[in-house]
Formats: structure tokens, C-alpha cells, sequence
């Protein structure tokens, strides 16, 4: 299986099921300040629809991160960082501008040291979700993890405990997160 391949195709899946306009003008995929080559539509003076363009993201930046976070990245999640310039908002946005501003802003230093990726927030931003890194010898076994933000900031808290299983690897947290819809 091509990895990138299946990211694209994802991205461009979800992005067509959520890229209606309804009748009192709003789509999903609106915001304030889009960049140009990230422009379909302005709406308003401050509001356009915004359109996935090609990542410009390289390996040498994603060796930077990995560099960053002291951790290797595993096959999917650099091709879920370098495929597209995206605002989805069930993960980091990744601007043309600044592509990984947001993704290195989930960066934690107590998951890190304890090999777990941080990649994306829960729906209410009270939870990170990340992959553990600790099996990274094959990418089926790094499970997917959630762990409520505030435990990282109780010096006591044992951290591997209050982490809660979500899904066995990547693929199926991507599966699920982009190719299932609640209508």
C-alpha cells in the first residue's frame, strides 16, 4: 500500500463530503484570512472558503521535527504532515505559511520522553491524542492513545496509567477519523 497515496485520497474524500454551501451561505471549509493559493472563494471581506493545495513540507523538515521531539516519526504520520496544506479542524491546521507551526505546537515534553507522539486534540481540546512510539519497529503495533491535558501538569500523575487506549495503529485512527461520517 502507497501510505501517501491513501492520505491523499483520505484527505480529498473528506474534504469533498464536508465542501457544501448551504442555503444561508455557510460551508465547513470557511475561515478568515486564507491565504491566496489557498483561496476557492471569498464569501465576505474577512471570510473565504479555502481549498487543500500540495504540502511543500520535505523530508529535511520532518527530520527537523523529529530532530525536535526526540522522537522518530512513523511512515503515516509524515505522510499525514507533507501531503496537504490544510484547515480541517479535527486536526492541526497546516497553513501554507507555516506548516508546521501547529504541528510542532503539540509537542510535549513529558509524552516525548516517554515515546509518545502528540499529534491532534480531542473534539473539546481537553484531551491529546498521540502514538506510542515504544513498538515503533512496526507501524501496525503503535497503538493510538488519549490523555487528558491536565494530568501532564500534576508532577505525581503516573502518565503511562491515565493514558486510554483508542486505536491499534495509525491507519485505523485515519480510517476512522477521515472516512467515517456522522450525517
Amino acid at each position: 500500500m502507497d501510505i501517501r497515496e491513501y492520505i491523499k485520497n483520505g484527505f480529498e474524500v473528506y474534504y469533498e463530503h464536508y465542501n457544501q454551501v448551504s442555503e444561508d451561505g455557510f460551508c465547513r471549509w470557511m475561515r478568515p484570512d486564507v491565504p491566496v493559493e489557498m483561496k476557492l472563494a471569498d464569501i465576505d471581506e474577512e471570510w473565504s472558503r479555502w481549498k487543500m493545495v500540495p504540502s511543500v513540507v520535505t523530508e529535511d523538515d520532518i527530520q527537523a521535527l523529529e530532530k525536535e521531539f526526540g522522537l522518530p516519526f512513523p511512515e503515516w504520520y509524515k505522510a499525514f504532515i507533507s501531503t496537504y496544506h490544510h484547515y480541517f479542524d479535527v486536526i492541526p491546521e497546516q497553513s501554507v505559511d507555516e506548516p508546521l507551526n501547529n504541528v510542532r505546537d503539540m509537542y510535549n515534553p513529558s509524552l516525548c520522553s516517554l515515546g509518545y507522539l502528540p499529534f491532534s486534540w480531542d473534539e473539546e481540546y481537553g484531551k491529546i491524542i498521540c502514538i506510542d512510539l515504544n513498538d515503533n519497529a512496526d507501524e501496525e503495533t503503535c497503538a493510538i492513545y488519549e490523555i487528558e491535558h491536565e494530568v501532564l501538569f500534576d508532577d505525581d500523575a503516573d502518565i503511562k496509567a491515565s493514558l486510554d487506549y483508542l486505536y491499534p495503529n495509525f491507519k485505523a485512527y485515519f480510517d476512522d477519523t477521515f472516512l467515517k461520517y456522522d450525517e
